[in-house]
């Protein structure tokens, strides 16, 4: 493609060709139609016999052989009509910006794709003007050249991929396999007709061989429409009923149909997938114009999915009333069509925001999908059926939040797809699904269950072990979209999970949703869950990863960059102190804070942060990381003194055989937390895992002493909880820095600090003897402020979290 060959573009010759494309369509649409009814009733007049089944067959892959052609030619049509008027629109504006360059006295090479200004141009101080103008006209020129060779690239690669194969015709898949498909999908979606065993299992062979295929999957979800698909979905949930108890083969449950729809309902959860990954071309001068791949399912199908998740549908046979519901919505029969597939995110965010939206707009909360409810009837044959405990399907949330388990870019889309701004929110507006979900929604596993008298005892008898698993793996989903890919988007996610934890009533003691200028009851922090238990460990995993950003905003008065988390502090602290609550989720923060204060030191006393600075600036430096390691862990801490599973009293009697097993944990999760920082931080790359892994074992080795007077050195499953080990970290940064003068010979070796793993006991003594005296100005004042700052940063988080005002907790 040049410019010349763009001014010259004939756009009637395109609109011509796609007029005959569309009337080839239309004449393979019509000859499908005569196709179907001359051979429709062959197995009718001719039932039997060898030729019988070759006359079948061969009238089913002729029939396919002429349905398969519409699609492809109805493509190529559109292809043709829309590069006509993109090319027609680019001409113009490239006739327009060389006309304009004529009339202005430029001469314009067409072929050279050139733009010459007359010498008379560059005269009376006029040659930085003509050299801009110039240059600007060039640009736009060569610009718009860009755009159509790639329309042209685009236009090209649709018409190839709807060109037939010589082995496959117009699909990779054989002709006779899209036809058959579609035809017993039709058959099956109808409630009232009575499949036969072979039906089912063709239909199964059929979806599970060619269900990746794009054209099987586009060409048959086409035939089936969205609305079918659903029906379809819901009317093979009906074939099998589960009763509570374990399912075995009897007169009332057979195996094989149950793991039919199994596997039926996981097939076209695959060829949902492939049917709706984006596999076209963005076109238009700016890229607003998105033309879908030659086998990619249209926006407008998708529209009318949702359309269909929204509505309420009968499912079952009329005639058989424990097969049939009434009022189900069409999201609940897509819900098990999630578990399946890798979705596009585009697809994902779009249909699953949705979902969402509808639940928050009804008031109900997931009360909405329990409205209908067949008696022993489940929705969901993809989990595991033999599990009472497994989701039935009637709360396809569930099923969404599996998907989006996997699925990090969907889930921070989704989540960040809808912005409210309210005058109490941060400037960038408040996401009310992340809100919704994490805040407010009822999450009540014991209502996923199938109806019936069988199923209310089993959930008075059990109903305490009901656990759907939908909120850990949204857990992971917030994981994955805030720590996959980097980015503003990303770390919005993140400020806005520390916001509306902290935001929502329940921050400030009351019951979920109550309205707290209407008074009520507040309950105190210990009895209250800011963040919702099963969402606590990936609470911490997330504030592991961004534990460089945390100690930005856990410092008073310092100024995060625009690459950084901006939160508030005290919703930071609140956070942290309900993270802190969970054990799991207390110690992965605590051994992320302690490398990164333990890196932090490195970097001072080695001389990376400032080369200039003697022992004195480097203490001065010391403090600022102390203040922050010690609001870190005294948030943390509180939380875990209020739940009672752990404090630093207790820590201090744990028996030294404990400490090998904790400190196995440390290791591979501070190396992890290294690799963040280093990423992040300028001055940190030169942060090795040898230092980190010295670090990790003076520690450990100075943790394993009897409790009649020597230093604990104790980091433990809960690393760094507590004042004594704030204090330790600062001093053995300080001893291994080599910077400390006047240390005791015995404690030198090599003309380095002899490590602490080979300390004995009279190293010890000597070590206290030193600090509390040559070394009082450096490592005690250190210390000391190590112990306050993790003092103060306790006292905080209890005055923030416990006082009151008002009649209401901080």
């Amino acid at each position: 493609m040049t410019l010349q060959t763009l001014l010259s573009f004939d756009v009637t010759s395109w609109h011509a060709a796609a007029d005959r494309w569309q009337r080839l369509a239309q004449g393979i649409d019509d000859a499908t139609d005569q196709m179907i009814r001359g051979t429709r009733d062959l197995s009718y007049a001719w039932p039997d016999g060898a030729g019988s089944a070759a006359a079948a067959q061969e009238a089913t892959a002729q029939r396919a052989a002429v349905s398969n052609t519409y699609y492809p030619a109805k493509r190529i049509r559109e292809a043709m009509d829309q590069h006509a008027y993109a090319m027609s629109a680019l001409r113009q504006q490239a006739e327009s910006i060389v006309a304009a360059a004529r009339q202005a006295g430029y001469s314009v090479d067409t072929a050279a794709v050139t733009i010459t200004a007359p010498a008379a141009a560059y005269m009376g101080g006029n040659l930085d003007r003509t050299g801009r103008e110039t240059g600007a006209l060039l640009n736009d020129l060569r610009s718009i050249v860009e755009y159509a060779r790639a329309q042209d690239d685009s236009t090209a690669g649709l018409i190839n991929d709807n060109v037939p194969s010589a082995q496959a015709g117009f699909g990779t898949s054989p002709p006779g396999a899209i036809s058959r498909a579609a035809e017993l999908a039709q058959k099956l979606k109808d409630p009232t007709y009575q499949p036969t065993a072979a039906e089912l299992g063709e239909l199964r062979d059929l979806i599970e061989t060619y269900g990746k295929d794009k054209v099987f999957a586009h060409d048959v979800l086409s035939a089936l429409g969205p609305k079918g698909l659903l029906e379809l979905s819901g009317t093979l949930a009906t074939y099998q009923l589960d009763r509570p108890g374990r399912d075995t083969d009897d007169v009332l449950f057979s195996r094989d149909t149950a793991d039919i729809v199994r596997d039926l309902q996981n097939g076209l959860g695959v060829m949902l997938a492939t049917a709706t990954t984006e596999t076209g071309a963005t076109t238009g001068l700016r890229g607003e114009t998105y033309i879908p791949g030659a086998y990619e399912l249209s926006s407008q199908w998708v529209t009318d999915l949702m359309t269909a998740g929204r509505s309420k549908m009968d499912i079952g046979d009329p005639s058989s009333p424990a097969r049939f519901v009434e009022d189900v919505y069409g999201y609940q029969l897509l819900g098990p069509l999630l578990h399946s597939g890798g979705y596009d995110a585009g697809f994902l965010s779009t249909v699953g925001g949705d979902i969402v939206d509808f639940e928050m707009e009804q008031g109900k909360d997931s009360a909405l999908w329990t409205e209908a409810r067949g008696e022993n009837l489940r929705l969901d044959w993809a989990q595991d059926h033999d599990d009472n405990l497994a989701p039935a399907g009637y709360d396809p949330v569930n099923a969404l939040m599996d998907a989006l388990s996997r699925n990090g870019d969907a889930t921070r889309d989704l989540l960040t797809g809808v912005t409210h701004y309210t005058s109490d929110g941060p400037d960038g507006g408040r996401l009310p699904r992340l809100d919704y979900l994490l805040t407010d929604r009822e999450w009540d596993a014991t209502a996923d269950v199938p109806g019936g008298p069988g199923w209310t005892a089993e959930l008075m008898k059990n109903g305490d072990d009901y656990r759907n698993g939908a909120l850990d793996r949204f857990g992971i989903a917030l994981e994955r979209a805030t720590t996959d890919t980097p980015g503003p988007d990303a770390r919005r996610l993140v400020e806005s999970i520390i916001f509306e934890t902290s935001a929502d009533e329940q921050a400030r003691g009351y019951a979920n949703r109550e309205d707290s200028t209407k008074g009520g009851e507040t309950v105190e922090f210990a009895k209250n869950n800011l963040i919702r238990p099963e969402l606590r460990d990936s609470m911490g995993n997330i504030v592991s990863a961004y534990i460089v950003d945390v100690n930005h905003n856990i410092a008073d008065g310092r100024p995060v960059t625009d690459e950084s988390i901006n939160v508030n502090r005290t919703d930071l602290t609140r956070f942290l102190a309900d993270i802190g609550k969970d054990e799991g989720a207390h110690q992965t923060v605590a051994n992320a804070e302690a490398v990164y204060a333990a890196a932090k030191y490195d970097e001072i006393l080695s001389g990376r942060q400032n080369p200039n600075d003697d022992i004195n600036g480097n203490l001065r430096a010391m403090e600022v990381v102390a203040h922050n390691y010690g609001s870190v862990l005294g948030a943390l801490d509180f939380g875990a003194a209020e739940a009672h599973h752990a404090t630093s009293a207790e820590l201090d009697e744990k028996h030294n055989t404990s400490v090998e097993n904790r400190y196995r944990v440390v290791g591979p999760l501070a190396e992890g937390a290294v690799g963040a920082m280093t990423s992040k931080v300028p001055g940190l790359s030169d942060l090795t895992t040898a230092i980190v892994g010295d670090v990790m074992e003076d520690l450990e080795e100075g943790a394993k002493v009897d409790n009649h007077g020597r230093a604990t050195y104790e980091v433990g499953t809960m690393l760094g909880a507590g004042r004594t080990t704030a204090v330790d970290l600062t001093e053995v940064a300080l001893y291994n820095s080599g910077k400390l003068e006047g240390l005791p010979d015995g404690l030198i070796q090599d003309g380095r600090p002899k490590p602490v793993s080979e300390w004995g006991d009279e190293d010890y003594r000597d070590w206290r003897t030193y600090k509390g005296g040559a070394g009082q100005s450096t490592v005690g004042n250190a210390a000391a402020q190590a112990g306050d700052s993790y003092q103060n940063g306790y006292e905080w988080t209890k005055g923030l979290l416990t006082d009151w005002k008002d009649g209401e907790p901080k």
